[in-house]
């Protein structure tokens, strides 16, 4: 009786190391794996936020926050350097502000970088800080791009952790930038790869 558990013991070791290699496939190792994935399916995951999307020129995107100031949503951002809009309609759990603005390539946009914060943080309103507003945000971010691969969790040295989704050609950074800002982070990164085999 005992030699069949002996016998048994090697099997069940090395079902137990597969199981716990299955496991530690997260972090970077599974972001990049689901990164070659999709972008090898060829799938275009261009939309973006409220209209925008990637390939949008410039012309487009500045005559489109045009039309959204006349409509009282865009407005100037931080030190006029990027397009606010106002989360106040129960996006987040508090009155929150959205800065953005893209990056072009060839005209058009590839990039766009986003920051939320929550307008009412004061260093005293410690439930407004950024850890919070973190978590507030990935709740908005699942519902906002609730298709295709889930947000991966990240953690980097430099950055802390961090959370990524990749769809397609599309992906998205969400991470904490400081005590009261969250940053996120859309990129085409069929276009940033072009880019990288110019330089």
């Amino acid at each position: 009786m005992v030699n069949k558990y002996w016998r048994i013991l090697p099997v069940l070791g090395f079902v137990l190391i597969a199981c716990i290699a299955c496991d530690k496939k997260e972090g970077f190792e599974l972001y990049k794996e689901v990164m070659d994935k999709e972008l090898q399916s060829g799938k275009q995951a261009d939309s973006l936020f409220l209209g925008m999307s990637f390939g949008m020129t410039s012309k487009n995107f500045f005559l489109h926050c045009w039309e959204m100031n006349k409509k009282g949503l865009f407005t100037d951002g931080q030190n006029n350097t990027s397009v606010l809009y106002k989360l106040n309609h129960h996006e987040l759990k508090h009155a929150a502000s959205m800065n953005f603005y893209p990056h072009f390539y060839d005209n058009k946009i590839y990039k766009m970088q986003t920051s939320f914060n929550y307008d009412g943080w004061a260093p005293w309103n410690k439930h407004l800080s950024s850890d919070s507003l973190l978590t507030d945000v990935l709740v908005l971010y699942r519902k906002w791009y609730s298709g295709g691969s889930p947000f991966i969790r990240i953690s980097d040295p430099q950055k802390g952790v961090i959370y990524v989704k990749v769809d397609g050609n599309r992906r998205i950074t969400v991470g904490q930038y400081d005590e009261i800002h969250v940053k996120v982070d859309y990129t085409d990164l069929v276009i940033e790869q072009k880019m990288k085999k110019v330089e």
